[in-house]
């Protein structure tokens, strides 16, 4: 399966795709007025449709093409395919209308790989998705996709989450058993098939194949929509890969049909107890979860984390894609998640993704996320972790391929997991976290004369400054952010020390360490512990002087920008960087790191920033 180079035209491509099935659905309604066709029955033929499309589409010439014709073409006219209780009168609804507006289809080449997730359409009504606007090509900004968090997997996402849990599983197991939680429309199901066909089914022998299917591929899914699909899906894989599967066809949709179920997976053992062929563990537990906020203790894709440790068999290898927040969330749940993972037993890996400049999902979907592993062996109880990644389109073949763990195991998790890359940031991450002062500790709980402004997002840098910076609003009147913080402080010498030690290299990574990559909150200035009586008194006065050079230094290079008519005032940093530095050799060091450290958060910052743009200056 190709890996994706575009995500951004990549789902704009699928969004076409998309518009063509619904549109079919239209004509296929506007065609069989007289049946008066629910909107679950057109979904439903037009999946028959598209496997008949995908077959047989050489036969479009005739006047005339009923649904009793297809299913007839298919050999599935005997099958009680998707329940749809075809009687007498339904088998004569006329499709080839329908049939036509699919062909459109063929504009796109590379239909066959990305119908899977145009598929996702037919969760919706036809009125209901053509109202949601177009947005940088794909109607997928829509309030209902939101509050069902469901975003659909690309495909490199996908290969890589399905190869290593099934390298690291098959030396151990003949037949995995691979189960998506929420299986959408089969995406990680397919390609998991599919996989183990390329390891195991080498002469494409369609008795090995089907013997596979049934021992190894297990879906569940809330969405009676994304279970229709899905197994249309592997229909339509038999139909197109195997000239001898028409003639089975009714014991490959028996299968099909029996291992792929509509229902809530936040209770898993309800779902097997009621389908008792299902397996009791898996060696596979892959997957896409919906991410929906409860409150701020929980998210919905939780109880599925919960899934890999209570389901998994003793030699399995299980992989979600999940928010970045599991590593960082205060709620109890969060929390709850995070010691569990710690006291399991078993190997867990987090590797992470920022949304900038690029996001795993593209440009449309701009999410941060962890791809959380478990791995069950006899001898291994570790946890992996690695630094927040950043990518571009140009490099992001790289993404599964380049990257570095760090073993955390031995330090808490309960609070954080950090995102880290090597052993001298490990070592950093420690000090800075046993530290016994904080800068909160210095704020006044009531206003003074001196205050720190600090932004309340941060892109490449933390922003702290001992004004207000000039901006105004559309009016012209002072502006500033409802995202600022202003914090008070006793002295003069307290708040350049404050500006010091949070506009600098260290404070930033530490920040994307612990944080969320974007936002900056208040628990920095208590979890950056790297107050007052860390420094001695004359290190503290030379801060207290480069704090105040610093500010000097940034006022002489402001960067003005323009939005929604506001004239937003922020300072560029890299003119005042060799007073940076001397920060930062100062903190080096009063913590007793390794000289060593100046160099890498150089070389981290840079990647950080420009993400390997090696034209960029430094």
């Amino acid at each position: 399966m190709k890996i994706q180079k575009n995500m951004t035209s990549t789902n704009t491509r699928i969004t076409a795709l998309a518009d063509i099935i619904q549109k079919a659905r239209i004509v296929l309604s506007s065609e069989n007025e007289h049946l008066n066709l629910r909107p679950e029955e057109t979904r439903k033929i037009i999946l028959i449709c598209l496997m008949f499309f995908r077959v047989k589409s050489n036969i479009f010439t005739c006047e005339s093409v009923s649904l009793k014709n297809v299913l007839t073409a298919l050999n599935i006219d005997g099958i009680n395919i998707f329940d749809l209780n075809i009687n007498d009168n339904f088998q004569t609804a006329e499709l080839l209308g329908a049939l036509n507006e699919l062909s459109h289809i063929n504009r796109y080449p590379d239909w066959p790989n990305l119908m899977n997730y145009a598929l996702e359409a037919l969760e919706y009504d036809v009125e209901a998705y053509f109202k949601v606007k177009v947005s940088r090509g794909t109607r997928n900004s829509n309030s209902r996709k939101k509050e069902s968090g469901i975003y659909y997997t690309p495909l490199d996402v996908v290969d890589f989450i399905i190869s290593r849990c099934i390298d690291l599983v098959l030396p151990f197991v003949d037949k995995p058993c691979i189960l998506d939680c929420s299986c959408g429309s089969g995406v990680f199901l397919l390609q998991g098939l599919h996989y183990l066909e390329s390891k195991q089914n080498p002469e494409h022998n369609l008795d090995v194949s089907i013997c596979t299917l049934e021992r190894c591929i297990w879906g569940v899914d809330i969405s009676q929509a994304a279970v229709d699909c899905c197994k249309a899906v592997f229909m339509q894989y038999y139909l197109e890969h195997y000239e001898d599967a028409t003639a089975r066809l009714d014991e490959i949709w028996s299968i099909i049909d029996k291992s792929i179920f509509v229902g809530d997976a936040t209770h898993l053992q309800e779902i097997l107890d009621k389908n008792q062929i299902m397996p009791s563990h898996f060696d596979c537990i892959v997957g896409n979860p919906p991410y929906v906020t409860k409150g701020r203790e929980s998210n919905l894709f939780i109880p599925f984390v919960d899934n890999m440790t209570a389901y998994s068999s003793e030699r399995s290898c299980s992989a979600l894609i999940l928010p970045l927040s599991i590593c960082y969330s205060q709620g109890g749940e969060f929390v709850r998640i995070r010691n569990k993972i710690q006291s399991d037993g078993t190997t867990w890996t987090f590797m992470n993704y920022d949304r900038s400049p690029d996001s795993l999902f593209g440009d449309q979907v701009k999410t941060r996320n962890t791809i959380l592993f478990r791995r069950n062996t006899e001898s291994s109880i570790d946890i992996f972790t690695t630094n927040l990644q950043r990518w571009t389109s140009a490099n992001r073949t790289r993404l599964f391929t380049d990257y570095t763990l760090c073993n955390i195991s031995g330090m808490s998790i309960s609070k954080y997991v950090p995102k880290i890359s090597s052993t001298i940031e490990k070592t950093v991450y420690e000090r800075i976290n046993s530290g016994s002062s904080n800068l909160y500790a210095l704020f006044e709980r009531s206003d003074s004369d001196y205050y720190l402004i600090i932004n309340g997002t941060a892109y490449n840098w933390l922003c702290a400054y001992d004004h207000i910076p000039p901006s105004t609003d559309e009016n012209g009147r002072p502006y500033m952010s409802s995202t600022t913080r202003i914090y008070h402080l006793p002295d003069k010498e307290s708040r350049d020390f404050c500006v010091a030690m949070i506009s600098n290299r260290i404070a930033y990574w530490f920040w994307s360490v612990i944080g969320d990559g974007f936002h900056f909150n208040s628990s920095f200035l208590v979890d950056f512990k790297v107050g007052k009586d860390t420094f001695t008194e004359s290190q503290y006065s030379e801060l207290c002087r480069l704090g105040r050079k610093y500010s000097e230094q940034i006022k002489q290079h402001p960067m003005v920008s323009h939005n929604a008519e506001k004239k937003i005032v922020n300072y560029s940093h890299w003119e005042a960087m060799n007073t940076v530095r001397r920060i930062e050799k100062i903190i080096i060091d009063s913590l007793n790191i390794s000289d060593d450290f100046a160099s890498h958060i150089d070389e981290w910052y840079f990647n950080q920033v420009h993400c390997n743009r090696d034209n960029e200056k430094r």
